[in-house]
């Protein structure tokens, strides 16, 4: 456990270092996406009475259609701070059927994105599979929501000059080794691609036994994706 809280550390660290606010935002649903193994991403800042779409990572129309329906009914519990988790749409009584007999993920979830209280937009990430958020992964997702702000204020009051991304990658470089930024981005394009051994290796122009090897001596898993999630990326 101690090397997957690193882990996100070392993702905070490295999404902080970007110049524009809205590709910070889309980076940290990158490194959202894959570490709980989600299928689709979005940032929805909340104005007055609606939510407008700021970023997104792999969002259809489903996305589109449950994000605000959500929103109308539970706006008052998001601005007290609430999440909504749906473990299993299909069994879920709070949403409508319009909503919850469409076809769409399994699960998800909308975390309130706050800065002093006051609410500035929800994270929303989904999965093809039930369940997949434990406490824990809901508590993750909190904390990933206070960089999820930074890049909502920052591009509501942009600051002259950039004000020292530079520095927050120098200083991720200067303390990561180069076999651990490897790692992860093979973790991230193995996930990104639902764990397609021939489509990574042609991303990355080595061949399949290269990243079986990278995979052996970086200690990672290979992981089994379900049918219903290759045929749904397909």
């Amino acid at each position: 456990m101690a090397r997957r809280v690193d882990l996100i550390d070392q993702f905070t660290e490295l999404v902080v270092g970007a110049d524009d606010p809205r590709r910070l935002a889309e980076r940290t649903l990158e490194v959202v996406m894959s570490l709980l193994n989600g299928r689709a991403g979005a940032v929805f800042t909340a104005a007055a009475a609606d939510v407008t779409l700021f970023a997104s990572r792999g969002i259809d129309q489903a996305v589109l259609d449950i994000v605000p329906v959500v929103w109308t009914a539970q706006e008052d519990g998001f601005r007290r701070g609430e999440t909504f988790y749906v473990p299993d749409r299909a069994t879920e009584r709070r949403l409508p059927a319009s909503v919850a007999e469409r076809p769409g993920p399994a699960s998800f979830a909308i975390v309130p994105v706050l800065e002093d209280e006051v609410l500035l937009a929800l994270l929303y990430v989904d999965s093809q599979e039930p369940h997949f958020c434990d406490a824990h992964d809901l508590d993750r997702l909190s904390k990933f929501s206070r960089i999820v702000a930074k890049s909502v204020n920052d591009t509501a009051s942009p600051r002259p000059g950039g004000g020292g991304s530079s520095d927050s990658w120098e200083a991720y470089l200067e303390r990561t080794p180069v076999e651990d930024m490897e790692r992860e981005k093979l973790l991230l394009l193995l996930n990104r691609n639902e764990w397609n051994i021939a489509r990574v290796a042609r991303m990355m122009g080595v061949t399949r036994r290269t990243v079986y090897l990278r995979l052996q001596r970086y200690n990672i898993p290979r992981e089994r994706v379900p049918k219903s999630r290759l045929k749904s990326a397909s």
